[in-house]
């Protein structure tokens, strides 16, 4: 049942039961000797996560990039900030997982071996969040946080968008789009599917993936329904929609057609359409739930999960299964909660404050 009442704030709720229940679908892929094998079309949710961030950071900085009442600088700043706390946890995380493993004398996957020099020089390049000049050995992985992969190009795409983004009419965004629209079919059909962009022969895929959905994102917000309106039912037509594209069984053969189709319609008009709409009462507590942890649970999930291995060895056991991962799922979605509550949200109060408020009294 729908009603007609508006919201008195336009807070994007949906978007964030969208970024929250993609962020789930991606530690299932993550964890397939826990949960079976990885969902087909699971790794589209990246594609979501980036035209969700165009069109957020649209609605966060985009008049203020506009007017000039911040900085491309300072955008940037406040862009690596917000990446960087959680990011540096999971990179000691998976660092010291590593180091347990190299003096274990056990492999960190199938049967590859931790490399010292590797480590030292992928954990070095990942201080500054920048990819490792070499391909390391494990899964041949630009960063030792596996999806800091994405967070990368993220942060390649804002810088662009900084520097002109707000700025570029129609047409100039229009010319992005449709590049990067030619690179997905070439990777697409390259790679057979859309996973891709995290090896260094794959990063043209993945500097397209962020600047076609990132684009889209900005345009979005820029066209968008102003005032979303409050339907429940429409809510969770979304959620369930997300849940089915992400889960879908597509055959090998027709994937490539299957990503494109997804990334280049589903997710902008899911957008489009979600952003428009509040979900009722309950259906807001969990978004907005999930919504908190998504970051967290996206970038901490793989150290959390090999330490889990380390921690509970049993879990693998398969009279566990699949209840073992289902509560090690829930268990790092709730720790993800509790470290961005108790930990990044006050970090990151503090450097909005030095950021951005304090340029803004200056020129007032």
């Amino acid at each position: 049942m729908e009603t007609g009442k508006r919201p008195a704030r336009d807070r994007f709720i949906l978007l964030d039961g969208l970024r929250g229940i993609a962020a789930i679908f991606i530690i299932q892929r993550h964890a397939e000797d826990l949960l079976g094998n990885a969902l087909p079309s699971s790794y589209l949710g990246v594609d979501l996560f980036f035209a969700l961030s165009g069109f957020v950071l649209a609605h966060a900085y985009g008049a203020s990039l506009a007017e000039s009442r911040i900085s491309p600088l300072q955008f940037m700043k406040a862009r690596l900030l917000r990446l960087y706390p959680l990011y540096a946890i999971a990179l000691a995380l998976v660092t010291a997982y590593y180091i347990h493993m190299y003096h274990a004398g056990l492999p960190v996957m199938a049967d590859e071996h931790v490399i010292p020099s590797e480590l030292l020089l992928a954990f070095a390049t990942g201080l500054f969040f920048l990819p490792s000049p070499v391909t390391i050995s494990f899964n041949a992985a630009l960063f030792l946080v596996h999806p800091a992969w994405s967070l990368f190009n993220e942060l390649v795409a804002n810088f662009v968008y900084a520097m002109r983004g707000e700025r570029a009419t129609l047409l100039q965004v229009g010319i992005v789009v449709a590049i990067s629209a030619v690179l997905l079919v070439i990777a697409a059909l390259q790679f057979e599917r859309l996973h891709a962009g995290f090896r260094w022969h794959e990063m043209y895929a993945g500097m397209a993936r962020v600047f076609f959905s990132f684009s889209v994102g900005m345009l979005i917000y820029r066209y968008r329904r102003k005032m979303p309106v409050m339907r429940p039912v429409q809510a969770l037509f979304c959620l369930g929609i997300l849940m089915l594209v992400l889960a879908f069984p597509t055959p090998r053969d027709w994937r490539w057609i299957f990503d494109l189709l997804v990334v280049f319609f589903v997710w902008p008009i899911l957008l489009y359409w979600a952003s428009a709409i509040v979900p009722g009462p309950k259906t807001s507590s969990v978004a907005n739930f999930l919504g908190v942890a998504s970051y967290a649970v996206y970038v901490l999930h793989t150290p959390l999960l090999d330490w889990a291995h380390v921690i509970a060895p049993g879990i693998t056991n398969p009279g566990m299964m699949p209840f073992s991962g289902i509560a090690l799922v829930t268990l790092i979605v709730v720790i993800s909660w509790c470290v961005t509550i108790w930990l990044d949200q006050p970090i990151q109060k503090r450097f909005k404050r030095r950021i951005l408020q304090r340029p803004a009294l200056a020129q007032k």
